[in-house]
């Protein structure tokens, strides 16, 4: 009975271990699992951010290159890697450049305003006259600050991209100042959305400029003027000037509005006055907007004609009130000058028969003197 109960025993020990093994390693299984899912989550979750942090680069490098401006070598132009070189000056070189500069012209460039203003020089040689102002759009590689040297110029230089620049001169390596770009070296095939975008921040470096601007600087600022850039809210101290708008005239848009050729179809062109714009009505507010105005204003014509008929009608019944006025007047004048006739008449007629009265009587008078001395004679 007792090694019966012994065996007894040790089966259950060797149950409950084996139950207790199960279990652990039952455990340790699920443990790993979840481990290894929890790696799985975190990898996956790791790759869609990486992933999404590569689009986003990817996006901002292609919005970046959208209207990339770096200059390429321009197969007329062999020697423009060897043009391209950075003229940034030290900061002896900069003193003496604001103050004794040897050039005509300092330029300054303001980045955060986008307006290039240019000054000559003053009776003591320091450049602190403005002279023009130029709105310009400046990028993201355009330099915040720091003086340069102007070098090299261009009359039509090719851009980045297959597009064109005129006027183009350089500044430091490959920002340069220029025109609005050109499909190609032709004046009628410019960029004209870009052109829209000046006075604000839309090339990828360079300083665009409208072509008079540009051709201005090409024309009048040697080589070696010195160029500066600094960032301010202040535009400066002739202001900011501003671009015409021009996409939305099919017939020009396609030229600079300010470029010299004869062929410019802007020079002499004058906008239509009555001109029917064709609005699309994207709402139904907007539409109702639109009928309501139509209404007022043909409300108010209808007021303003029936103003001008009423003041019609009062202008004719004062014309015949005055001339009843004057009728009558001259018929009250009438009957008075007849009525005076009447009395002058009578007056007359008054006085004769009182002359004739006097006459009688003298002669009666006498008359009687007459007989009575006849009848004295008589008696005697």
């Amino acid at each position: 009975m007792r090694k019966i109960k012994d065996y007894k025993i040790l089966i259950i020990l060797v149950s409950v271990l084996v139950a207790i093994s199960l279990i652990f390693v039952t455990t340790k299984k699920i443990i790993k699992s979840k481990k290894t899912n929890d790696n799985q989550s975190i990898s996956t979750t790791t790759e869609i951010v990486e992933g999404t942090n590569k689009e986003e680069d990817n996006l901002v490098v292609a919005i970046e290159n959208e209207d990339l401006e770096l200059e390429n070598v321009n197969p007329e132009d062999t020697s423009w890697d060897e043009d391209a070189e950075e003229t940034k000056v030290d900061e002896k070189e900069e003193k003496k450049a604001k103050q004794n500069g040897t050039s005509q012209y300092y330029i300054r460039i303001n980045y955060t305003a986008n307006v290039v203003t240019i000054y000559t020089k003053d009776a003591d040689g320091n450049y602190t006259i403005p002279v023009k102002a130029l709105v310009c759009s400046t990028g993201t590689a355009t330099p915040t600050s720091g003086v340069y040297k102007m070098s090299n110029k261009y009359r039509w230089h090719m851009l980045n991209g297959g597009v064109y620049g005129q006027y183009c001169t350089r500044i430091t390596g490959h920002i340069l100042f220029h025109s609005v770009p050109y499909a190609t070296n032709s004046p009628d095939s410019l960029k004209y959305t870009a052109y829209d975008k000046l006075g604000t921040k839309a090339s990828a470096g360079c300083i665009r400029l409208t072509v008079q601007d540009a051709m201005w600087i090409y024309s009048n600022c040697a080589s070696g003027t010195y160029v500066e850039f600094y960032s301010s809210s202040d535009p400066g101290p002739l202001g900011k000037p501003s671009a015409r708008k021009i996409s939305s005239n099919i017939d020009c848009r396609n030229w600079d509005p300010t470029d010299p050729d004869p062929r410019n179809p802007w020079n002499g062109y004058v906008e239509p006055k009555n001109v029917e714009i064709v609005q699309e009505v994207q709402k139904p507010e907007e539409k109702e907007q639109i009928q309501e105005e139509v209404k007022t204003n043909e409300t108010k014509q209808n007021d303003t004609q029936n103003q001008e008929i009423e003041e019609k009608d009062n202008n004719t019944n004062s014309n015949v009130n005055t001339n009843t006025i004057t009728n009558s007047n001259v018929d009250t004048n009438t009957n008075t000058s007849s009525n005076q006739t009447k009395e002058n008449k009578t007056s007359e007629e008054k006085n004769e028969s009182v002359n004739n009265t006097s006459i009688v009587k003298e002669h009666g008078e006498k008359q009687d003197t007459k007989n009575n001395e006849e009848i004295t004679q008589n008696k005697n």
